[in-house]
């Protein structure tokens, strides 16, 4: 079935205001991984929270009148007012220049309070003063106030999704996400992109070694499903795949599989407790399985039947990486099926598990390469059929786009 948003004409996908060809898009050089200067380049290109769209936070991770450490880079604050209004803010005391947090628990407090010097500062960054610390009075002593401001940074908010955001595109940004609003309305699930009835179940980071990027590689390949996840590739029927793009994200929409995760005994408990959670809210179970979303450069949202997981790529330095996950389920899932949550998310770990290995492979394999000399594409992507590998083309356009391999190394 072709959804109106996105058809497939030949190898193009097209939309309103949005066309992508994965035929006209070679993968990435080995140049491209793996290289300090390369990495300098996506630090400053694409995880700097002042050039493209970069995510943030969500509200479920943050207090009303209270504020946290930004969700996956350390060097920022969220803060949420009362009404909900939301800002982002440099992680800085203006004092002596220290972070004013160094954990990510949420703290339920509209003030951002230093704890070195007892500085105080107001939910939108702005001073409220210092202990034993006389600015003076008059004009002079407001402008010093005003001077004094913890820096603060562009938002687009979506869905409770927050993104730092380049002012200047912010336009761009925003059509591009309703995008998405529109790919979910047209399946029946416009109200899979909200988190208002869910709860966090457990969060925790996975450490991965090698390049992030091969993370964002195999989170936009279905191909390796069906013979490396038994599990999720009999919960989930991958010959159903339908794509959708748009410049700064794809998604997969996937429904359930007819053998109900038969492969697996943990996905077949999900599948059948999804049956029995439904039948007690006196619905029937949804045949949409899934929608996997990655919104580039760290962002992916995989919105399952039962689960929302909240994945973040957290660069930790050069060669390194965290994958910080966010489990959420519906508010009232334990209660109506005690322990399914749990059987949910063990399922969902057993792929984590299995992708694992598979990320940490391609690095060594692109180590083995190197030191035997060669030199060829190392990225052979399957656009055929359904192309399941569409996905890798897109996130390889968007990063060339983005980024880009300086002259000093490219192929």
């Amino acid at each position: 079935m072709t959804f109106p948003s996105t058809q497939r004409q030949g190898t193009a996908w097209q939309r309103p205001g949005y066309t992508f060809d994965p035929a006209e898009v070679q993968s990435l050089p080995n140049t491209a991984y793996a290289n300090t200067q390369v990495f300098e380049r996506e630090m400053q290109r694409a995880f700097s929270p002042e050039t493209g769209l970069k995510y943030v936070g969500h509200d479920i991770l943050l207090p009303l009148g209270g504020h946290r450490r930004s969700d996956g880079d350390e060097r920022l604050v969220l803060t949420r007012e009362a009404d909900g209004a939301v800002h982002l803010l440099a992680n800085l005391c203006t004092h002596a220049c220290r972070p004013i947090l160094s954990h990510d628990e949420p703290i339920a407090k509209p003030r951002l309070a230093c704890e070195f010097h007892d500085w105080s500062f107001r939910s939108d960054g702005s001073l409220i003063g210092g202990a034993n610390f006389d600015l003076g009075r008059g004009a002079d002593a407001e402008a010093r106030r005003r001077a004094l401001k913890i820096p603060g940074f562009d938002l687009l908010s979506w869905h409770g999704f927050h993104f730092a955001v380049d002012p200047a595109h912010r336009d761009a940004y925003a059509a591009d996400l309703a995008r998405i609003d529109t790919d979910f309305a047209e399946r029946g699930v416009a109200n899979w992109l909200d988190l208002d009835d869910c709860v966090v179940f457990s969060t925790h980071d996975d450490p991965y070694y090698g390049d992030w990027k091969a993370f964002l590689e195999v989170f936009g390949d279905c191909y390796h499903v069906p013979p490396y996840h038994p599990g999720l590739a009999s919960f989930v029927d991958c010959g159903s795949i339908e794509w959708t793009f748009g410049e700064n994200f794809h998604a997969q929409f996937l429904t359930l599989s007819d053998e109900r995760g038969r492969k697996s005994e943990k996905y077949s408990q999900w599948a059948d407790g999804l049956d029995e959670y439904y039948a007690k809210r006196g619905e029937t179970t949804p045949h949409m399985g899934v929608g996997w979303v990655g919104i580039y450069p760290n962002l992916m949202f995989e919105v399952y039947n039962g689960l929302r997981v909240l994945s973040v790529i957290v660069p930790t330095g050069f060669g390194e990486y965290v994958n910080r996950v966010h489990y959420c389920v519906p508010a009232d899932m334990e209660t109506l099926v005690p322990g399914l949550a749990r059987a949910i998310v063990d399922a969902f770990e057993e792929t984590v598990l299995e992708d694992h290995d598979l990320v940490e492979r391609r690095h060594d394999g692109m180590v083995s390469a190197r030191s035997l000399g060669l030199t060829f594409d190392n990225y052979v992507s399957n656009l055929g059929g359904t192309a399941l590998e569409a996905g890798v083309s897109h996130f390889h356009d968007w990063w060339l786009r983005r980024v880009g391999v300086p002259e000093a190394v490219a192929r």
